[in-house]
């Protein structure tokens, strides 16, 4: 019996009345949907940090965050009725809160970006810290939302633990959805190759074959609980973080762990996921270390 591949078995969303947050709830309601599971969405205010800074009344800001949590709660429940969706409105910081309650979940979903904020952020300082700091699985969801007519699910393989989380949550998602995975594999060369030194030529065909051959040790030890997916194997010599972007242009959703291989451990996000975080252009799944 596989008990690992059975990922998901709650969901949380944070909703502050944004269009991210609006595509956040929508997603995150899709997906449990589809994995026969409930929903909880959240909404965040912070009442002492408005009264002690803007002045504002703290009932105005709950009533406003109320009203939020109950349109996106309508909005989801008219689009999946069939849903069993909890809703919370809760007072304290954002981030912390949906932190401390995304212990009890598998999944935290969220905007990429809230209300708040500064124009041209591609990230918000909350979405940034959940995906960083979330204790299972981060969704970070643009304004762009989750095209349901992609059928690709990409994922960022290197060998690292991190990466193995991403991986079996992409061919679990794919199992679900009827999707493709690409996983894709990104090398570089090493300096003295690139400065020309030596008999690169002969050793850039022996580092490609390995490279080949470590993907595909690495989805081996997945594959046999997945025989129904379909897997592209993607070897790409290039930056990781350019090597997933040129292939999450059709992509429905990318998958990646908070850390490579070569990440360092007090980092909580390596540098490939903090890009993707900024410049994705579909949702962005994190995955975190168990």
């Amino acid at each position: 019996m596989r008990t690992e591949g059975a990922l998901v078995r709650s969901i949380l969303v944070g909703v502050d009345g944004s269009d991210a947050g609006l595509r956040a709830a929508e997603c995150a309601a899709r997906e449990a949907v589809c994995r026969g599971i409930g929903l909880t969405l959240m909404t965040v205010y912070d009442g002492d940090l408005t009264v002690s800074v803007s002045r504002w009344p703290s009932d105005l800001l709950e009533r406003e965050a109320v009203a939020a949590a109950e349109a996106a709660a309508a909005h989801v429940r008219e689009r999946w009725p069939e849903l069993d969706l909890d809703v919370r409105v809760v007072d304290g910081s954002p981030a912390a809160e949906l932190l401390r309650h995304a212990q009890d979940f598998d999944v935290v979903v969220v905007g990429r970006r809230g209300r708040g904020g500064f124009p041209g952020m591609r990230i918000g300082s909350v979405a940034y810290q959940v995906a960083a700091h979330a204790p299972g699985y981060a969704l970070v969801v643009g304004e762009e939302g989750m095209d349901p007519d992609r059928t690709e699910v990409v994922v960022g393989v290197d060998g690292s633990r991190h990466a193995d989380r991403a991986l079996l949550a992409a061919l679990r998602t794919a199992e679900l959805h009827g999707d493709r995975v690409r996983a894709v594999w990104a090398w570089s060369a090493p300096v003295f190759a690139e400065a020309g030194i030596g008999p690169w030529g002969r050793v850039e065909e022996e580092m490609e074959e390995e490279q080949n051959e470590a993907l595909s040790a690495v989805l081996a030890r997945r594959l046999l609980d997945f025989p129904d997916v379909e897997v592209v194997r993607q070897v790409v010599r290039s930056q990781p973080m350019a090597a997933l972007l040129d292939a999450a242009g059709d992509a429905r959703m990318i998958v990646v762990g908070a850390r490579g291989a070569r990440g360092f451990a007090r980092l909580a996000l390596g540098g490939v996921a903090h890009a993707l975080l900024h410049h994705a252009p579909c949702p962005v799944l994190v995955a975190h270390q168990d």
